[in-house]
């Protein structure tokens, strides 16, 4: 398995564009959006939350509660946030929350079924590396940040490692010689002092990599969506 932390900026990234795919034409970098976020703080209402044990959305039979849609929701929300997108509309939120939880519960039962797993110890294991690498200060603020206890963020990372499992075991992915240079010259007539090719090459592949595989992470929950039995409950 790669180095958990990047392909699960990746993952992250991934679901988060498929679920907000189409639903907004605002392409701000969180670079541009600064001056405006400086001025309106995130906040979140009580009326946002659903009751822990409220069914949201079933799939294929699966229930899934409040508890994992206000964790889920959180995230959505700030990353619009930190994004420059529109957070005042809260029924659309709603809706790509659901629509991330769908796509979650869909690869973790398609995982199920090819008998890909990742044990509670694996998920601890990164965690402590996670800590480790960020610091305690650091981490803590990013739970802050999504209002999400230490077990709540465990219970992610045991999702997104499954689902990174689920990629890296599903998807043959190539990187070829010819698509690196390719993407080189791009860098290189963006910026002429970028550095050589020689230095940047491993991670060129990495973002061609990663690029691909979410590619085809889209196109399958697609795939699963078409056949899957889905139920909103709210």
């Amino acid at each position: 398995m790669k180095k958990f932390i990047t392909l699960a900026l990746m993952l992250c990234i991934t679901l988060f564009m498929a679920a907000c795919s189409d639903k907004s034409a605002d392409k701000n970098t969180p670079e541009d959006a600064t001056s405006e976020q400086q001025q309106k703080e995130l906040t979140f209402e009580d009326k946002e939350r659903i009751v822990e044990d409220t069914p949201v959305v079933s799939v294929n039979g699966k229930e899934i509660n409040g508890n994992q849609y206000n964790s889920v929701y959180t995230r959505v929300k700030t990353m619009l946030y930190q994004y420059g997108q529109d957070v005042s509309d809260l029924d659309a939120i709603k809706k790509q929350t659901i629509s991330l939880l769908v796509d979650e519960e869909l690869i973790r039962q398609d995982a199920a079924d090819k008998e890909i797993s990742v044990t509670e110890e694996e998920a601890q294991k990164e965690l402590d590396a996670i800590k480790e690498e960020t610091g305690e200060e650091q981490y803590n603020k990013l739970l802050e940040q999504y209002q999400m206890t230490e077990e709540e963020f465990r219970d992610q990372l045991l999702n997104d490692l499954i689902t990174v499992q689920y990629m890296e075991d599903q998807f043959d992915i190539e990187v070829t010689d010819k698509e690196i240079q390719e993407y080189y010259d791009m860098l290189k007539e963006q910026d002429e002092k970028v550095g050589e090719l020689a230095e940047l090459e491993e991670r060129i592949e990495s973002v061609l990599y990663s690029q691909k595989q979410s590619e085809q992470l889209q196109v399958k929950v697609e795939a699963l969506r078409e056949k899957a039995e889905v139920e909103t409950l709210i």
